[in-house]
Formats: C-alpha cells, sequence, structure tokens
C-alpha cells in the first residue's frame, strides 16, 4: 500500500486521492503515474508546496490564496529540479503571494525589465535591421519581392560603415536619424540623376518599416517610429514628374531626330556603337508601345508573334503578362533590329542583347540600363527626360485629340493593375481592342516629328461596345467581392 492506501499496482489504473504527507525524495521518486487524470501530493513541511502527478509529468506547485481567490503557480519539474530546490522556490513564490502579488507576472515584469536593459544597451540600429531581415516569412503579410531583398542588401551596405549603424535604436534622437539620412542621400555616383535623394527616401522608408516591426513585436503600442517622426518634415519629398517629350511644339521632333541620328551610328562600323544603336530602337519601341524599362529590354525574340501581330510582356511589374498589338512602324522597327543583329553575326534569344558578358551573371542576357546612350539624345535634342517620361508621353498622346483614347484604354494599354479585372478572361479581346489605338498612336507620332503617313485610322465601334461590357462585368465583379 503506498501512503494514500491504494495499492501501487492499481494506482497506474485510477489515480489515487490527493493527500498530505512530508515530501521526501523516495516519495518524490516513487511516486506512480496513472494513466489518466492526475493528484496532488501536498507538503506538510512547507504549506502551500505540492508535487502534482499526471500521465509522464511531475510538476512543482505552489498553491496561496489572495483577496478569496485560490492561486496555483508552478515553479518547475521533477526531476529537473528537485526537492530541496522546489523548497526554496517555493517560499520565494509564497513571499511574493504574501506581497499581494502574482509570482508569474512578477516574472513576466522581471523578464521584460531585464530585455529593456539589454535592448537599451546592446540593441542597435544595426541589430534592429538583422531582425527585420531575418524575420519568420509566416509573420509577414507578403513574402519580400527579389527586388526588395536586393534593395535591403544595397542599405545593408551602403548603411553598416556609417556611424548611424552602431547607435542604439532605443536612444536615439531625431537629429542622429535626420544626419543620417542627409548622409544616405548625397551620392557620388555620377548616374544618380536625383543627387542620391531618391535612395535616401527608399532606405529610411525601409528603416521605419524596419523600426515598426520591431515596436509592434517587443514594445508598448504607443512608442513612436521615430524614423516617422524625425523625417516627417524634412523628407526629400518627391515632386510630381510631368515632363514628356512634347513639352515643346517640336521638342518631340528634335527628340526623333536625335534618336535616328543615334541609331545611324550602326552604319559607322565602330562595334563601340551598337549598344548605342540598339537603344536608339528601344526608344522608338517605348514610345510606340508605352513599356517600362525593364519589361521592354527583357523582351524576346519568342515573345513577338508575328503571325497574330501580337507582343507579349512576360515580366511586368504586376506579375500579369501584358499582351499589345504589333503594329506598321513597331513591326519595322523589330525588322532593322533583327537585320542589324544578324550583320553583326549576334545570335541572341534577346531584341536587345548586352554586347559584353555580365561581371554578376557570367553570362550574356541583354542590356540592363539605357541611360548614357539616353544622355546623349537629351543633350543632342535638348530634351531632358528618362525612360519613364517617354512611358508618360505615350499615354498623353494616347488621350489627345489625334488619338482620343478613353481613360479605360490607356490603362488597358499601360498595363496598370487597376485594369486587371478587364482583362482577365480574354487576352486577345484585349489585344483587338488597343489595335486601333495604337495604329491611330503611330500616325499621330509620324505626323508631329515629320515622317510619312499612311491612311487614317478609326476605332472599331463594335470592339469599343465590347471593352465596355467587360468593364461593366469587372465592376460587377469587384462589388460582388
Amino acid at each position: 500500500m503506498n501512503a494514500s492506501g491504494t495499492p501501487p499496482e492499481i494506482a497506474l489504473e485510477m489515480p489515487p486521492a490527493s493527500y498530505e504527507t512530508e515530501l521526501t525524495s523516495k516519495i518524490v521518486k516513487d511516486a506512480r503515474f496513472p494513466v489518466s487524470g492526475d493528484y496532488t501530493i501536498r507538503d506538510t513541511d512547507i504549506k502551500g508546496l505540492a508535487l502534482r502527478v499526471s500521465p509522464g509529468n511531475k510538476a512543482w506547485i505552489v498553491r496561496r490564496k489572495m483577496a478569496g481567490k485560490s492561486f496555483r503557480h508552478t515553479i518547475g519539474s521533477f526531476p529537473d529540479m528537485v526537492l530541496v530546490e522546489a523548497r526554496r522556490e517555493a517560499q520565494k513564490a509564497l513571499g511574493v503571494f504574501a506581497q499581494g502579488k502574482h509570482p508569474m507576472l512578477e516574472k513576466r515584469a522581471q523578464q521584460a525589465k531585464t530585455k529593456k536593459q539589454w535592448v537599451d544597451t546592446h540593441f542597435t540600429v544595426g541589430r534592429m535591421w538583422e531582425q527585420y531581415e531575418k524575420q519568420d516569412p509566416a509573420n509577414r503579410a507578403k513574402p519580400f519581392s527579389a527586388n526588395y531583398l536586393k534593395d535591403c542588401k544595397r542599405l545593408r551596405e551602403k548603411l553598416e560603415k556609417d556611424p548611424f549603424w552602431s547607435l542604439q535604436f532605443t536612444s536615439l534622437s531625431k537629429s542622429d536619424v535626420y544626419s543620417a539620412y542627409a548622409r544616405t542621400s548625397k551620392s557620388s555616383d555620377r548616374r544618380a540623376s536625383n543627387g542620391g535623394k531618391t535612395t535616401g527616401n527608399k532606405f529610411f522608408r525601409m528603416l521605419g518599416s524596419a523600426a515598426q516591426f520591431h515596436i509592434e513585436s517587443n514594445m508598448s503600442a504607443d512608442t513612436s517610429n521615430i524614423f516617422q517622426t524625425a523625417l516627417k518634415t524634412t523628407r526629400n519629398k518627391p515632386r510630381a514628374r510631368s515632363r514628356t517629350l512634347t513639352f515643346e511644339p517640336d521638342s518631340l521632333k528634335r527628340w526623333w531626330k536625335a534618336v535616328k541620328a543615334l541609331r545611324a551610328k550602326a552604319d559607322t562600323g565602330d562595334k563601340r556603337m551598337r549598344t548605342s544603336a540598339l537603344l536608339a530602337d528601344f526608344q522608338i519601341l517605348v514610345l510606340l508601345w508605352g513599356g517600362r524599362k525593364s519589361e521592354t529590354l527583357a523582351l524576346k525574340w519568342g515573345d513577338v508573334d508575328y503571325g497574330k501581330k501580337v507582343v507579349a510582356f512576360t515580366d511586368t511589374k504586376n506579375g500579369e503578362v501584358h499582351l499589345f498589338p504589333l503594329t506598321p512602324l513597331a513591326e519595322s522597327v523589330l525588322a532593322d533590329l533583327r537585320g542589324l543583329l544578324s550583320e553583326w553575326s549576334i545570335q541572341s534569344d534577346y531584341v536587345f542583347p548586352a554586347m559584353r558578358t555580365g561581371h554578376k551573371s557570367q553570362e550574356k542576357t541583354h542590356i540592363k540600363e539605357p541611360k548614357k546612350a539616353m544622355e546623349a539624345v537629351a543633350a543632342e535634342a535638348d530634351v531632358p527626360f528618362a525612360t519613364h517620361d517617354i512611358r508618360r508621353t505615350f499615354s498623353n498622346l494616347l488621350v489627345s485629340a489625334e488619338v482620343g483614347a478613353e481613360v479605360e484604354f490607356v490603362k488597358l494599354a499601360l498595363n496598370h493593375s487597376q485594369a486587371s479585372d478587364v482583362t482577365t478572361f480574354n487576352y486577345l479581346d484585349k489585344v483587338r481592342t488597343l489595335r486601333p489605338l495604337y495604329e491611330k498612336l503611330e500616325r499621330a507620332i509620324l505626323i508631329k516629328v515629320g515622317e510619312k503617313v499612311e491612311a487614317k485610322v478609326e476605332i472599331d465601334a463594335d470592339e469599343y461596345r465590347k471593352f465596355q461590357a467587360y468593364q461593366a462585368l469587372s465592376e460587377l465583379r469587384a462589388a460582388a467581392r
């Protein structure tokens, strides 16, 4: 019989009733595990200490009443904590109870205090950023994109050499943040057309996100984000860009002439001018298609369907394949490009192949940066512009009186994400709808630059009505969601 009066062999099947005794190491060790349920052996030596035995587990607990309510607090488990240690910890816990406090709440408060002390003395901006980068992907609203991860690497490489990286996060002042921001916003890279301000804005926006992640994970909800408060009024606020190639009556014509002059350099036989010649055609195609820089440069010959007269941008900003019509002028530009590449004996899947092997990829892919060639055109034509200014010119010409496209058509042509509902069910209908607009656009451009113009093209009324029906259906779907 054991101390409870229940035979040991029966105790395995039926847990004994709880009882009191002066606990000894032997009693604790020999206490049998029940198959189900649990029982408690209360210690008469330390009032309030007990051993709670359940299937496969022996836990040391302390019980005490406060304000008429009974509380139970687990202080450890056997055999990790032996009887002597359990009695010592029980006395500490009972002392806390005697003060009207709960030991677990006190333990959590002490842990939080210790953590805060460590953060205040060891948690630097660099460590804060490292935790943000290495956070569990399951905790993110959406995974970091490949481009965002590249920006993370650039941020780390640029700022880890800055004294700001080693400052204590919780001790940051507004002047600390702004001084580092000002240093980051100054670039020695001659290619930085905005002097580094764009990079400064991006990096400190990312640091603000990292700070917010840390605040939400480890600090009180009312903690202010120093990156947001410090830069609220002093950030390099980007001005809305409205620059196009048609800002003067003859600016588009001057630009076109300069592009053609750059293209003519392919006839000089100088191999160093080959990339410039390709990028001349790149600029014309951006004007005809309204493509983004990365989408147009990454175009492959396999993305051009000459039979159906359709071009596809497969690697787009919004992740949606963008199909649009291949019109006569664009087709002739592509034909000239293919002829050039054949003349130079260059075989590539890309329409704009790189002339050199990439130092990172160690392979020839496509041209990545057209800025130098575009700067040459801008200087020759006295027309300042960037790739997105050509894209903006494309959209402005679409809505001009010469073309007369509705806003919904412009969204389709630019592959804006808000137009995705309209185009989900039939891409080819989208292409048929856009084709008359693209042909009218070509005509408007040729007129403005003084080139020969073919017969005028009208928009197909049936296709327009079909598109309006698509738009109405998409609105109904959106409302239903």
